[in-house]
């Protein structure tokens, strides 16, 4: 018996023709009725266009136009969409298996956010991302991969990403709405697979500066905690890179 609960999965892409023909592949292979499809091109110039064309028929329906970063097409998407719920699977990112939006939406949630495991691909294996305790870490980082987290539309709408971020919205996002006390619930299966070079890695610098921010306004009395986890973050990201450029 399936879920009536309608989602909306909606991809972000500029210039990555390959990643977002896998992340078309993982969603048109979704055994869940109804997914509702949505891509966000920001005016690619690589071939995109040329591969949602060719592919239109996978496809609710596809924009490709100039805009001003990520979240900026992100909050488009949301304004497509008419799902129920949202989840972000941006271009590269897949979900684990075929059955996995069954297995999140059946039983059907009522909470606001829902929210499940993610596994992160690199040069050197896998590595499982558990979201069991977000809450605990919260006030340091973002503990839920956005790729597997679904969201109540009516909860985006009525407030989208802070586009001022270039790279951390989606956790100013996630540490507003659970201190405001939005409902959540978590289901312990992996939802998404993404690869360690994303943004947030590559532009670590930014990544930090934003978090950190973020992290000083909304947990105002965990100064001292949040100053040190961040100062560490930087040399050990800043050590990370280093390493990684001196790899063949």
């Amino acid at each position: 018996m399936r879920s009536p609960i309608r989602v909306s999965v909606v991809t972000v892409v500029r210039n990555d023709t390959q990643g977002l023909q896998r992340t078309m592949d993982s969603v048109a292979g979704q055994d869940y009725s109804p997914i509702e499809y949505i891509i966000v091109d920001g005016a690619s110039t690589d071939g995109t266009r040329d591969v949602l064309r060719r592919r239109e028929a996978e496809i609710d329906l596809w924009i490709s136009e100039p805009d001003g970063g990520i979240y900026e097409a992100m909050n488009k998407g949301i304004r497509l969409a008419t799902g129920q719920y949202i989840c972000f699977i941006n271009a590269g990112d897949r979900f684990d298996s075929a059955d996995t939006v069954s297995r999140m939406f059946l039983p059907p949630p009522v909470a606001e956010l829902l929210w499940g495991d993610c596994i992160i691909e690199g040069r050197n294996g896998e590595e499982y991302d558990c979201a069991r305790d977000v809450l605990k870490t919260l006030h340091r980082q973002m503990t839920v991969c956005h790729q597997s987290l679904f969201v109540k539309r009516s909860a985006l709408l009525a407030r989208p990403f802070d586009v001022s971020f270039r790279i951390a919205a989606d956790y100013d996002f996630l540490c507003e709405r659970l201190l405001a006390g939005a409902s959540w619930e978590y289901r312990p299966l992996p939802v998404s697979r993404i690869n360690d070079r994303g943004a947030s890695v590559t532009r670590f610098r930014t990544s930090i500066r934003e978090k950190r921010r973020i992290s000083l306004a909304r947990f105002p009395k965990k100064r001292v905690s949040v100053t040190a986890y961040y100062a560490l973050l930087s040399i050990y990201m800043n050590l990370k890179r280093a390493l990684h450029e001196l790899s063949p």
